[in-house]
């Protein structure tokens, strides 16, 4: 009878070590997977961050080509005004109805493809890559019409296993670096 219950009382404690063992392996696993979890969340938050400080440069960027733009057109206008100013006292008055049907240049009519202008008097670009650029331009032009048809993504995906680097399709794509980067790395 005693070695009946101390086979009972040995057979219940190696499976409440199974069962602890069982327990802590499920426990280490779910710190693994809180861990990784952890380290998914920084770097996200790190892209997101990169993301965000790229937009507000290019947008930095924006502005100030936007103010060039405002201020060539009003050195424009004034050198107009003042060369218009000097005639008059001149002596030549019968061209005035002339000069009163000037085309009045709106102040904020910009074109699109500012991000390309904004790509091309990007300081860290060189004569060599600017010589590229332009056999460059004329490739991804013709890849571009064909794929309009595509999604951003689609594109993207496409572009870059074609053997484009990010830099490229940006540049192609007219849109962020770090915008590229994170469509890709969440696509894989």
């Amino acid at each position: 009878m005693v070695a009946t219950i101390l086979v009972i009382l040995f057979i219940a404690q190696m499976l409440s070590f199974y069962f602890i063992i069982l327990l802590y392996t499920k426990i280490s696993r779910l710190k693994d997977i809180e861990k990784s979890q952890e380290r998914l969340k920084d770097e996200m938050y790190n892209a997101v961050g990169a993301y965000l400080a790229e937009m507000r440069d290019e947008n930095d960027r924006l502005i100030k080509e936007l103010t060039m733009m405002n201020r060539n057109r009003q050195i424009d206008e004034n050198e107009n005004k003042h060369t218009t100013t000097e005639k008059d006292n001149a002596g030549i008055h019968e061209n005035q109805s002339a000069k009163k049907e000037e085309v009045i240049v709106p102040t904020y009519n910009l074109p699109r493809n500012v991000a390309a202008k904004a790509y091309k008097n990007n300081s860290t670009t060189t004569p060599t890559i600017t010589m590229q650029n332009e056999s460059f331009n004329e490739e991804m032009a013709h890849l571009v019409e064909a794929k309009k048809k595509l999604t951003l993504d689609e594109q993207i995906q496409e572009l870059y296993h074609s053997g484009k680097t990010v830099d490229e399709i940006a540049k192609m794509l007219q849109k962020g670096k770090t915008e590229i980067e994170l469509l890709l790395k969440f696509q894989h």
